[in-house]
């Protein structure tokens, strides 16, 4: 009686189920991350049946490898450091699976700013002027805006040593230079914009001037996320690049690019719609095509720097299979609607 009891539960839907693998996301809550917060925002994770939990990292997203390694976060989205390089180096797997940010022309998402009051008296005309500046950067040890403000440096006669770098993240540098605590950084969106608007300080070179094709940030799947769980990676990224594709529709094209802004505006707090309406587009690519000369560059800079031992093997880096499934998949629905 009690198997026959047992089995009229199964039948009729009410024996317990395994709850559902939880795809554990790091994310830096800046516009480049714009893929994974429309994503989830708009319900293409769940419509491609997979449950996601997104934490936000606001510093570098350095903090997020060794999580990646261990398995304790499947996904992260961050600016590309060396510690990433320097983890791979050292056997810790994960790779870069596609684009979550890189520098074209018109894609200008990273600039040099500058106090507003520097450029009011004249103590800054020209990047010449750096010379004695506090700049601010998420990381003093190989970051991706450091290579850009290095270039800006050496293109105008400058050094390294002719200025001082403050570690800060993104939102805090534009606290201190609201408070006048440093003279410029290498910032991105959306507080470059917020940044203008306010007030206290001025875009002054964007960062395509002297890197027109940086791969800035990238997205990283674990070692574990790949090979044990493949096929949900594949709809992960399936979800993730309609998500870019959205942002792509809505700031090139201005296909609803209200209710994108809205979507947008829930994550990552930015009220003002003038910011938005301003903000320089992030250069995200729609297939999620990763830059590998550009990363090899970039890496070459932080070996030259001895931030890294060596350069990893570009196979040993990158993963471009899922991006591949995901576009190939997502472009046979686009011919089908045509």
């Amino acid at each position: 009686m009690v198997n026959f009891l047992l089995a009229c539960f199964i039948s009729l839907g009410f024996a317990q189920t395994t709850p559902p693998r939880v795809i554990k996301v790091g994310s830096s809550p800046v516009v480049s991350s714009a893929g994974i917060y429309l994503a989830q925002e708009r319900g293409y994770f769940k419509e491609q049946g997979l449950e996601v939990d997104i934490t936000d990292f606001n510093n570098s997203s350095a903090s997020m490898t060794a999580l990646l390694s261990k398995g304790e976060l499947d996904v992260g989205a961050g600016n590309l450091v060396s510690a990433h390089f320097n983890a791979i180096n050292m056997g810790q797997k994960f790779k870069l699976v596609a684009d979550k940010g890189h520098l074209e022309k018109k894609k200008d998402y990273i600039a040099l700013l500058v106090r507003a009051d520097h450029i009011t008296s004249g103590r800054y005309k020209t990047p010449k002027d750096l010379k004695g500046f506090k700049m601010g950067l998420t990381s003093l040890d190989g970051v991706s805006q450091q290579i850009v403000a290095e270039r800006i440096l050496i293109k105008n006669g400058l050094q390294p040593s002719d200025v001082e770098f403050v570690k800060l993240s993104y939102a805090e540098m534009n606290n201190a230079l609201k408070a006048k605590l440093i003279d410029a950084t290498i910032q991105i969106e959306p507080f470059l914009t917020k940044a203008v608007l306010e007030g206290f300080a001025q875009n002054v070179l964007p960062a395509t001037d002297v890197h027109p094709y940086q791969q800035s940030a990238a997205l990283l799947y674990s070692q574990n996320f790949i090979e044990k769980d493949h096929d949900l990676a594949v709809k992960f990224m399936v979800a993730y690049l309609k998500g870019v594709r959205d942002y792509n529709n809505a700031f090139e094209k201005g296909k609803d690019k209200d209710k994108v802004i809205a979507d947008l505006k829930k994550t990552l707090k930015i009220e003002d719609d003038n910011v938005w309406n301003k903000m320089i587009m992030v250069g995200l690519d729609s297939d999620g095509k990763l830059n590998e000369a550009a990363l090899k560059e970039d890496m070459e800079w932080y070996l030259n720097k001895k931030y890294i031992t060596a350069l990893p093997a570009m196979t040993e880096l990158v993963d471009n299979q899922f991006a591949k499934a995901a576009a190939l998949e997502l472009n046979k629905k686009v011919k089908k609607k045509k």
